[in-house]
C-alpha cells in the first residue's frame, strides 16, 4: 500500500453540495506524533508512549478534554478518536416546544367589587335585591368585561419555545458523533 493511499480516506456520504471527495489526514501516519516511533496507518493510539491523539490531526488527546468518535458503522473514521477542534460542533434547529400557560385574571377584585355593590343594594332595598346585583354583575358584566378584553376570570396564553440541538457532525460522512472520554478507556 502507498503513502498517498493510507493518508487518504474515501468519503462515505455525499457532502452538502452533492459531490464526494477525498479526506486528507494530517501528518506522517505511520510514525507516532509525540515519540516517533513506529505505529500502525490506521492508530490513533502509541503503545509505545501510551498517548491517545486525533486520527485525523494526529494532535495529542489529553484525558480531561471530551473525545468524539463516529457512529456510523459504513463511515471510514468508524470508532476514530477525533478532537473537537477537527470535528466542530454544529447546531439544528429542532421543532419548537408549545405549551400553555394560565394566567390570572383580576376576579379577586371584580369578586370585593360586585360583592359590595350587592350589600349596598341589600342595605337599601332588599336581599334579594341585592344578592340577584351581585350575581347579575359578577357573573354576567364580568363576562361581558372579559369579552372586551379585560382579564376578569383568567386566560390562557400559549407559548412557543424555539429549541436548537448542538451536536458534533463527522467530518467524513457528516453524521452525529458520540462524545467519550479517555479516563473511560484506561481504567
Amino acid at each position: 500500500m502507498s503513502s498517498s493511499e493510507t493518508n487518504t480516506v474515501q468519503l462515505q456520504a455525499e457532502n452538502d453540495h452533492g459531490a464526494s471527495g477525498v479526506l486528507n489526514r494530517l501528518g506522517n501516519t505511520s510514525q507516532c506524533p509525540i515519540c516517533g516511533s513506529e505505529v500502525h496507518n490506521e492508530a490513533y493510539h502509541c503503545t509505545k508512549c501510551r498517548s491517545f491523539f486525533c486520527y485525523h490531526c494526529r494532535a495529542r488527546l489529553g484525558f480531561n478534554e471530551s473525545v468524539l468518535q463516529c457512529a456510523n458503522r459504513a463511515c471510514g473514521y468508524y470508532g476514530k478518536l477525533l478532537c473537537s477542534t477537527c470535528d466542530a460542533p454544529a447546531s439544528k434547529r429542532e421543532a419548537p416546544l408549545q405549551y400553555i400557560e394560565p394566567i390570572d385574571g383580576y376576579w379577586p377584585g371584580w369578586l370585593l367589587l360586585t360583592a359590595i355593590a350587592g350589600f349596598m343594594v341589600g342595605l337599601y332595598f332588599t336581599w334579594i335585591a341585592g344578592i340577584l346585583t351581585f350575581l347579575t354583575m359578577f357573573v354576567g358584566v364580568g363576562w361581558v368585561l372579559h369579552a372586551m378584553q379585560f382579564n376578569i376570570f383568567g386566560r390562557q396564553r400559549q407559548v412557543l419555545m424555539e429549541r436548537t440541538n448542538n451536536y458534533h457532525p463527522c467530518i467524513c460522512c457528516q453524521s452525529e458523533t458520540k462524545v467519550t472520554s479517555l479516563q473511560k478507556r484506561t481504567s
